[in-house]
């Protein structure tokens, strides 16, 4: 004799109509779903399309950048991609260009020196002090470098 559960009768997806096994109902927690495991995950995917869709640029970036500022262990503060922009008239800092992208000017990946660059009184992570209008060949090509880096790679003296 076993001491086995009989195993539940399969059931119909409210979503899609298929007929599934019970265990595709089944949520991480124990409870038991009306819409199978795909139905799910593409309606948690449509939530939060339609929630970032309706949320103003600014903020869409704050949230994005926190995680990111979070993975580095950098610090990040909420500012305005908007009034950056405007400050340089829409242009790229560094060659006259239509800006694309917002730089980093100590990149957040680059954590290892973010104390030297601190102690110089100068702004690390993701906050207003730290970045700048760029181009997309601007960006692109300084890449993860600092500035100097980048300014001496790029721009090498002329003796």
């Amino acid at each position: 004799m076993t001491d086995r559960m009989p195993e539940p009768p399969p059931r119909a997806c409210r979503d899609c109509g298929e007929t599934l096994p019970h265990a595709e109902f089944v949520k991480a927690r124990g409870g038991v779903s009306s819409c199978c495991k795909a139905c799910r995950g593409k309606r948690a995917a449509r939530h939060r399309r339609n929630y970032y869709a309706g949320l103003p640029a600014d903020k869409r970036h704050t949230l994005t950048h926190k995680r990111r500022a979070d993975a580095y262990g950098v610090p990040h503060e909420e500012y305005s991609r908007i009034a950056v922009a405007a400050r340089w008239s829409n242009t790229c800092a560094y060659c006259p260009a239509p800006l694309d992208h917002m730089d980093h000017v100590h990149p957040l990946s680059r954590t290892e020196d973010a104390t030297e660059f601190a102690s110089a009184g100068l702004s690390v992570g993701d906050v207003e002090g730290n970045v700048l209008p760029a181009c997309r060949a601007c960006n692109l090509s300084k890449g993860a470098l600092s500035l100097a880096e980048w300014a001496l790679r790029d721009f090498p003296p002329p003796f």
